[in-house]
């Protein structure tokens, strides 16, 4: 999955898969989480968002189920 960097404050940056609709966010503090069950709609929603981490609090966060991989390097695959 690649990564997409966003220029988000708190999100250093974004990948997506449509094949396994997942969603893997690597914070600012290194932190990955990975969401599944997202829709291509709702990653287009987030690409498109004014502040994508605003989008991922209040959109993905409590309602995909998630993981959460510890101090991950940006480009490094989950």
């Amino acid at each position: 999955m690649s990564q997409q960097r966003t220029g988000s404050t708190g999100i250093r940056s974004i990948g997506y898969d449509p094949t396994t609709k997942a969603l893997l966010v690597i914070c600012e503090s290194g932190d990955a989480y990975r969401y599944a069950g997202i829709t291509k709609e709702v990653y287009e929603n987030l690409i498109a968002a004014p502040s994508r981490d605003r989008f991922v609090r209040e959109s993905i966060q409590g309602r995909y189920p998630r993981e959460k991989y510890p101090c991950m390097a940006v480009g490094e695959d989950v």
